[in-house]
């Protein structure tokens, strides 16, 4: 049993692949292989179907049967028709302005469901796009961690050397001992976080759930975003697929109402038939004269009198939907708009965040100098050397996360004005 469990492990492992991928190229793996936006895809394609569904009426039909029947008496009729060997029934609209509205509302419906695709496609791009920064960010930690554990297991084994010397107390021993320990289960930690942040990319992107997408470069975002909050909103406005969806629901509401209200219009209808008689029918003996081939051309009219309740209040459903069509049209520019005026400022303010944390970064690097020169000098020991080192990385650290942090902001102010589409396409 312990061999067959073994033995799936390592299959398991073997049969997992590892793929890199720099950003721009997982930015376009996730529009082309992303489930989230295959499945959106039905949609479109069932929205595209409703269209042929809506033109049914007007499209020619062919009926090909047979009416045959055993006749006794006077030739009765079958569905309307008298009986015969064989018939042919076709018909067509010529003239149905309800269903012309219908039509026109279906193929407005595709380009609504073609706004959710291209909706979804960017919710997907935005969250490609951070779980990139994120296992990006566990790397380049991982990196510096890595180092600071070397630094500390110096520290450590001066400072036992200096305490078997008698020249250090034991609670220095201690407290660097405690560091270390630290520092190990911070690179635990984020080794893990790594491991399920490359895994979770690779589901995104559509790979299997036992493959892993490794962040290769670094994830730049050579893109410009808009220099003024009024321009980004202005992008953002003219950019937005919620808008452009509750616009295309507007127009088909709207065509939905014109359909109600036109179900009085008279209809045309163009009919043709062609039916084959016998004589075991009967139909030369109640009829003046007998023909075996008969045919029929013609035009059937249909005027709506009275077309009934359910018509005016399917109109005034629609009304009532335009209306509330309206209103979300309007609350949904004004959430843009002050949610892009948000992630604007924001994005200053991680700007400044970025300058403040690379100040305090050439600060310790300025020291780990002047350290190292009292060292030659024989006015500092290499413990403090060590430790400055260990500031540095800490302050490394500090500055990477907030070039993380920055370029997650940017990250979401081109989400709102199209920028990622953009870099996902150059």
């Amino acid at each position: 049993m312990k061999f067959f469990a073994c033995l799936c492990l390592a299959w398991s492992c073997f049969a997992a692949e590892t793929h890199r991928l720099d950003l721009k190229g997982a930015l376009r793996r996730a529009m082309e292989q992303s489930p989230d936006i295959l499945l959106t895809r039905f949609d479109e394609a069932n929205a595209q179907q409703a269209v042929q569904i809506a033109k049914d009426p007007f499209a020619p039909k062919l009926v090909v049967g047979s009416g045959l029947a055993y006749t006794y008496g006077f030739p009765m009729s079958i569905e309307g028709s008298a009986p015969s060997l064989f018939q042919v029934k076709a018909s067509q609209s010529i003239i149905n302005r309800p269903q012309s509205y219908m039509l026109a509302k279906a193929k407005v419906e595709v380009k609504g469901a073609q706004q959710s695709v291209q909706m979804r496609r960017d919710e997907v791009l935005e969250r490609t796009a951070k779980i990139y920064l994120d296992a990006d960010r566990a790397v380049r930690n991982l990196k510096i961690v890595t180092g600071q554990i070397a630094n500390l297991e110096t520290v450590l084994a001066s400072i036992r050397a200096r305490l078997d010397e008698g020249r250090a107390l034991p609670i220095e021993l201690q407290r660097a001992d405690v560091n270390l320990k630290k520092a190990r289960q911070r690179q635990r930690i984020l080794s893990s976080d790594l491991k399920q942040t490359e895994h979770t990319l690779a589901f995104v992107l559509g790979y299997e759930s036992e493959d892993r997408v490794q962040v290769d470069g670094e994830s730049t975002l050579d893109i410009t975003v808009a220099t003024a909050p009024e321009l980004a909103i202005r992008e953002a406005l003219d950019s937005s697929r919620e808008l452009r969806k509750l616009q295309s629901d507007l127009q088909a509401k709207t065509l939905e109402v014109q359909a109600n209200k036109s179900a009085w219009l008279p209809q045309v209808d163009l009919i043709a038939q062609y039916a084959l008689f016998s004589r075991f029918n009967n139909l030369d003996q109640y009829f003046n004269r007998f023909q075996s081939n008969n045919a029929q051309l013609g035009v059937s009219f249909k005027f709506p009198i009275v077309p009934g309740p359910a018509t005016a209040a399917l109109a005034a459903q629609a009304q009532n939907e335009i209306s509330r069509l309206r209103l979300r049209v309007s609350n949904t520019r004004n959430r843009i708009e002050l949610e892009t005026r948000r992630l604007y400022e924001d994005l200053q303010l991680q700007k400044e965040n970025r300058e403040l944390a690379k100040l305090d970064l050439e600060v310790a690097r300025e020291q780990i100098v002047i350290n190292l020169a009292q060292l030659e000098e024989g006015k500092a020991s290499r413990r403090e050397v060590e430790e400055a080192r260990y500031l540095e990385a800490e302050k490394w650290i500090a500055y990477w996360d907030a070039q993380f942090l920055l370029d997650r902001a940017r990250v979401s102010l081109l989400a709102a004005t199209g920028g990622l589409m953009t870099l996902a396409s150059n």
